[in-house]
């Protein structure tokens, strides 16, 4: 059984999620981001915290640049696993 924490952010404070990806996700890691009528998941490849762009590399696309920056108003969520915990964070 895999344990879930949830934890909720004020979409107005993605540089917490910045922090976040610099200090607890390590390369390879499974990440998903939900934001306008998109979903993008797969493996955690780079992140540029001066630009905002999160690389993952996808099973179907490749590597996928996001610039979280510019999604900061229609982002929903971004989910994180590692060791069977899901984190969430809430932007709604």
């Amino acid at each position: 059984m895999t344990t879930t924490t949830t934890n909720e952010f004020n979409k107005k404070n993605i540089k917490e999620i910045f922090e976040y990806i610099i200090d607890e996700i390590d390369e390879g890691e499974y990440v998903e981001i939900y934001f306008g009528r998109v979903h993008i998941e797969g493996e955690f490849f780079e992140f540029d915290e001066e630009d905002g762009i999160i690389k993952i590399a996808t099973e179907k696309y490749g590597i996928v640049e996001i610039d979280l920056n510019k999604i900061d108003e229609i982002i929903l969520e971004f989910v994180h696993y590692k060791n069977n915990i899901r984190n969430i964070f809430k932007f709604y």
